[in-house]
């Protein structure tokens, strides 16, 4: 009896001890559920509204205003070469000088026929003046007239010809020194002194003796999109409009000039229009076949309303930011970008200005979690060298 009692007092307190424990653990899983999940740090910026320029940026190419390639007009052998390669020449400047020793033996030789012809001529007018009392007089027949009149008239047309073979041997004279027709920098130089040139050849494989380039002013060319058309023709219509460039990997400020053309069609396959915009060039940092960035302002947006560029995200629904409500969580909220304005970004829709937005930490984030928002990273600070541990 004794052992049926101690195993029901056993029972019994095996059964409160399991009753318990369950209540106690039961509570501590419904605590552990009903308890919210921790918020996210998150940094955080304002949308501002504040005047902002409008610009359209692209990747020019820098283009020469004049290129000429220079050819000899006659043939002979180079006599000198009165420049360095890669020097900067004016107009006017001689560049090469040919050998003129034929060309003046043709320019002497021109000369003494105009001198003979003209001779001939005076004789022939002086017999048609003496023809012409003898014929008065009845001793001259009329035929002789004629003839000496006829002579007069072939002497004429010989002085003529032989003026312009004159002026043909001095102009060839002229080219025997060849001179630099525009003001820029020479390239290449492809024949030397002693090399014999000929006259020029329109076949493509003829190699010019030297390219001159013009480097000051210079243009810049470059492709936009063609939504961009009506607010250029727009631009320039009222004022000026101002175009910069920078040189990549170069430090130095942007190279300031103004844009000078707008194609008169746009280009159908790409649905871009082309411009050019000329540029000083004092300091000749742009250089002919140079890639740089272009960046094309248009105006002023007064009321623009911009947030930094890395709050926006770009999803499978397009442009989203992560903007802060009042109870302290975050709506994912799509977004229309319009451009990049250096590290900001001018919002077309989605944002007005006031709001704030996440700009770090939005990996972690999701529509409704809730965050806390602290201050910007603080920037690393640089030990100086004299401070540094050895």
């Amino acid at each position: 009896m004794k052992r049926v009692v101690l195993a029901a007092l056993l029972a019994a307190i095996l059964a409160s001890t399991y009753y318990f424990r369950g209540f106690l653990y039961g509570n501590q899983s419904e605590t552990r559920a009903a308890r919210p999940a921790p918020a996210q740090l998150v940094v955080t910026d304002t949308a501002a509204q504040v005047p902002t320029p409008i610009r359209v940026t692209a990747i020019g190419t820098v283009q020469s205003i004049a290129t000429v390639m220079i050819k000899s007009r006659i043939d002979g052998e180079i006599a000198a070469v009165n420049f360095e390669e890669g020097q900067e020449v004016h107009e006017g400047d001689i560049l090469f000088t040919l050998d003129d020793r034929a060309v003046r033996a043709q320019l002497q030789q021109a000369d003494a026929n105009l001198e003979r012809d003209r001779a001939q001529l005076e004789r022939n007018q002086i017999e048609v003046k003496r023809q012409i009392e003898l014929a008065g007089r009845g001793v001259a027949s009329a035929q002789k007239l004629e003839d000496v009149k006829t002579s007069v008239a072939v002497s004429e047309a010989m002085v003529r010809a032989s003026e312009a073979t004159l002026e043909n041997a001095r102009v060839n004279l002229n080219y025997t020194t060849i001179r630099a027709p525009i003001t820029g920098r020479t390239g290449a130089v492809a024949l030397k002194r002693g090399n014999v040139v000929k006259a020029v050849d329109t076949a493509p494989s003829v190699v010019p003796l030297v390219t001159i380039t013009q480097l000051r002013p210079i243009y810049v060319a470059c492709t936009v999109p063609e939504r961009y058309l009506a607010d250029l023709r727009s631009a320039m219509a009222a004022a000026p409009v101002s175009v910069a460039v920078t040189v990549p990997g170069q430090p130095q400020a942007p190279v300031a000039g103004t844009l000078t053309f707008i194609d008169n069609q746009v280009d159908t396959v790409t649905g871009t229009i082309s411009l050019k915009a000329k540029f000083a060039n004092d300091d000749e940092r742009l250089w002919p076949g140079q890639f740089v960035n272009v960046t094309v302002t248009l105006g002023m947006d007064a009321n623009a309303v911009v947030v930094p560029s890395v709050a926006i995200q770009v999803g499978p629904n397009g442009p989203y930011v992560f903007v802060i409500r009042q109870d302290s969580t975050v709506e994912l909220r799509l977004v229309k970008p319009d451009r990049a304005v250096g590290d900001k970004t001018v919002m077309a829709e989605g944002i007005v200005a006031g709001e704030r937005v996440v700009v770090d930490g939005q990996l972690r984030l999701g529509n409704g979690t809730r965050v806390t928002v602290q201050g910007a990273p603080p920037k690393a600070q640089t030990t100086p060298v004299a401070e540094r541990a050895p």
